[in-house]
């Protein structure tokens, strides 16, 4: 199996009660079948709770146990009221200790439940399947490495929140969706295969589960959306603003997919979007004098070649250009030291708040006031939250409430792409 851990045990069986059928019909024929992707029951995906952690506390719901780094000679064994602390040192060494006793194991080392229905603790949070504690010179790496249906059940909930009846089809589509971009994260290349946070998709475990998600994710098993025989790269975010990007508007490293590409949310006979619900469909944020002076001395060398030491007096600020759906292509900063160009999602990163929080998007426009020859203020009119790739969370909620079914939002989002199962 693809990505399995060697000697790690079988994740937990992933058991829910619907009672919301999946409709049927010729999409449900298998769009992926080559053997190196397993079916969800059978997929394991190990996910980083932490990289560089230089201590953690481990346990459990139940019994479990604690293996040494080939995952066959027994280490400790523990009961459901014991906890302990895993404390990284220097390569790959743990000390392993409960109260005054421990005693030095060299990692990895794998957790792992030894009584039915137990469950993991890792700093207090519930974890199917099993924890694999890995040591490098930088910190502790904890992997939970579990099933990819009861990955999901610990990731829809925290992308989609929490819907309403009308709304389910918009928690199918997430649960294809994030169901799809896990498979195209599968990796040999390093020690797992997803973060546990936005920097992939948000994970909770088991305490973030809940039965409305758990049923889109039975309801939809081993569906993906696929292009030419692969899963896709299915990028979402939660707003679109009117209309998805492709990818190349966006990021400057990535190409076009031919299935990513702009996508109008607009109403059919209407001036409205379905995505226009979202509390940050349109927004406006300002800078006075001190705070765009500020950011760009903190941000802008990040991004351009500007100056470390700060920027000086900026004199001008200019979009050059807009992508095919509308977003701001290029924005010019002209300072003393020089004038540089921010491209696509680097705005949003040296543009951010007071807080440091990155902006909404790049679907904006902009206005300065100009005084003695400085820019005094800058003000960003947009629409959108996120980068607007591929799926739109709030557009797949109004487009649900028009009553259209999981396969009409994602193939719409999706363009050229399927829906369909996994064979393997």
């Amino acid at each position: 199996m693809r990505n399995n851990i060697p000697l790690i045990g079988a994740a937990a069986v992933f058991a829910a009660c619907v009672s919301v059928s999946s409709p049927r019909g010729p999409m449900d024929a298998p769009v992926i079948t080559d053997s190196k992707y397993k079916r969800g029951a059978d997929q394991l995906v190990r996910i980083a709770l932490s990289t560089k952690a230089t201590e953690g506390r481990i346990g459990a719901t139940g019994g479990w146990e604690l293996f040494d780094r080939n995952g066959s000679s027994l280490v400790a064994r523990a009961g459901s009221t014991d906890e302990w602390t895993i404390t990284h040192q220097p390569g790959a060494a743990f000390r392993v200790s409960q109260g005054d006793k421990s005693q030095t194991v060299t990692g990895p080392v794998v957790a792992r439940p030894s009584s039915a229905g137990s469950l993991i603790k890792w700093n207090a949070k519930r974890y199917r399947g099993d924890l694999l504690l890995i040591g490098s010179d930088s910190g502790l790496l904890a992997i939970n490495v579990v099933s990819m249906d009861s990955y999901l059940r610990g990731v829809v909930p925290l992308e989609i929140g929490a819907r309403t009846a009308a709304e389910f089809a918009a928690v199918q589509v997430q649960a294809i969706a994030a169901r799809t971009y896990s498979y195209t994260r599968l990796t040999s290349s390093r020690a797992f295969d997803m973060y546990a946070t936005v920097q992939d998709q948000v994970y909770g475990g088991v305490d973030a589960e809940k039965a409305q998600t758990d049923s889109a994710i039975v309801t939809t098993r081993d569906l993906v959306i696929a292009y030419a025989g692969r899963p896709i790269n299915a990028y979402y975010s939660s707003t679109c603003g009117g209309s998805t990007a492709g990818a190349s508007e966006v990021w400057n490293d990535r190409p076009d997919e031919p299935y990513l590409r702009p996508v109008s949310d607009r109403i059919p006979g209407t001036d409205r979007f379905y995505c226009d619900p979202s509390p940050r469909f349109s927004w406006t944020q300002t800078w006075d004098k001190p705070a765009l002076r500020a950011v760009m001395d903190k941000y802008l060398s990040a991004y351009t070649p500007a100056p470390k030491s700060g920027v000086g007096r900026i004199t001008s600020i200019t979009e050059q250009g807009r992508t095919a759906s509308d977003r701001i292509a290029v924005l010019r900063v002209t300072t003393e030291s020089g004038a540089y160009s921010l491209k696509g999602n680097d705005t949003r990163f040296v543009l951010r708040n007071p807080q440091g929080a990155i902006l909404n998007s790049t679907y904006f426009r902009h206005v300065t006031t100009v005084e003695g020859g400085e820019v005094s203020s800058l003000t960003v009119t947009g629409r959108g939250y996120g980068h607007g790739i591929g799926m739109c969370q709030w557009g797949a909620i109004g487009r649900a409430r028009a009553g259209q079914d999981f396969r009409t939002i994602l193939e719409t989002y999706y363009q050229g792409a399927r829906v369909g199962r996994i064979a393997g």
